[in-house]
């Protein structure tokens, strides 16, 4: 039996630093992020299957067929509120300054030329509308996706206005690593092992688990 749920509005988002093979980190090198945004934007990019074609001299068609087109990632698009330097570390490989009296780190950011070489997942809870809000024994429903290997983030177009900036990261996906598992970390996850194939670059599934809460900040992953 299939399930049919209408998504509305965006809870939470969740990123995790991933390693270059989409393995979630753990320790004290790892970092788990939290928090609220204005909106998440996928864009699938496809390559076209090749076309055969052959004409006769009439300009008929002797061959006309095409192979099938071809999915290759997902373009992501992350709009944030806040800039908070530990968020931009984590998708952007930006530089956490140290600043004030006493020195806080974490207080600013810097981002330099270069190649950004780190990895994250990113997943996103939303509320569902209508009927469906509460299953049969009365628990609330969510729709959870996840995108287990995000990379190359790119720092947005970020304006200075008589208006309130965001900021924006652009990022694309790879295909997941069977290690990411139902989700980084212990205890909680909201879809079963088995939903997660290697290869797999965005899942989405009705959940009764509850979003994680905010974070102050990024947060280790044991």
């Amino acid at each position: 039996m299939s399930v049919s749920v209408s998504p509305i509005k965006g809870r939470v988002y969740r990123l995790v630093k991933v390693d270059s093979c989409g393995v979630p980190v753990t320790g004290a090198s790892s970092a788990v992020f939290v928090s609220k945004f204005v909106q998440v934007q996928q864009s699938p990019v496809y390559e076209d299957g090749e076309e055969f074609t052959v004409k006769n001299s009439d300009g008929t068609f002797c061959v006309n067929e095409a192979d099938d087109d071809q999915f290759k990632r997902m373009g992501l698009t992350i709009d944030l509120c806040a800039i908070n330097p530990y968020l931009l570390a984590l998708t952007l490989g930006a530089r956490q300054l140290s600043v004030g009296s006493p020195l806080v780190t974490g207080a600013g950011f810097a981002i330099a030329e270069g190649a950004n070489t780190g990895h994250f997942s990113l997943e996103v809870w939303q509320d569902v509308a209508g009927n469906a809000a509460c299953d049969a024994s009365g628990n609330q429903q969510y729709l959870y996706s996840a995108w287990p290997h995000v990379y190359s983030g790119r720092i947005g177009d970020y304006t200075i206005s008589n208006g309130a900036s965001q900021t924006q990261i652009v990022a694309k996906t790879k295909g997941a690593s069977a290690s990411w598992g139902d989700g980084p970390g212990s205890g909680t996850s909201w879809i079963t092992p088995a939903a997660v194939a290697a290869g797999d670059h965005w899942l989405a599934a009705v959940t009764t688990t509850a979003p994680p809460a905010v974070t102050d900040g990024a947060t280790t992953l044991s």
